[in-house]
């Protein structure tokens, strides 16, 4: 799961894609609010390293140094 946040919305994409957002102030969502959390949702980074984990769950996970 992947969390954004901005001043006005709350946004997590759930791991099968689903998007679940709401707003900091309890109001309803408006329909400019989710096109918001859709563009912000589509514009994150590829993968993360629970996607990695999740799809080679033997891997360990190994600093730099």
């Amino acid at each position: 799961m992947r969390e954004i946040e901005t001043p006005f919305l709350e946004i997590k994409v759930l791991d099968d894609g689903a998007l679940r957002a709401r707003r900091k102030d309890r109001q309803p969502l408006t329909d400019e609010d989710r096109a918001e959390a859709r563009k912000l949702a589509d514009n994150l980074p590829g993968i993360t390293l629970d996607d990695v984990l999740r799809v080679f769950p033997g891997a360990r996970v190994l600093s730099k140094t």
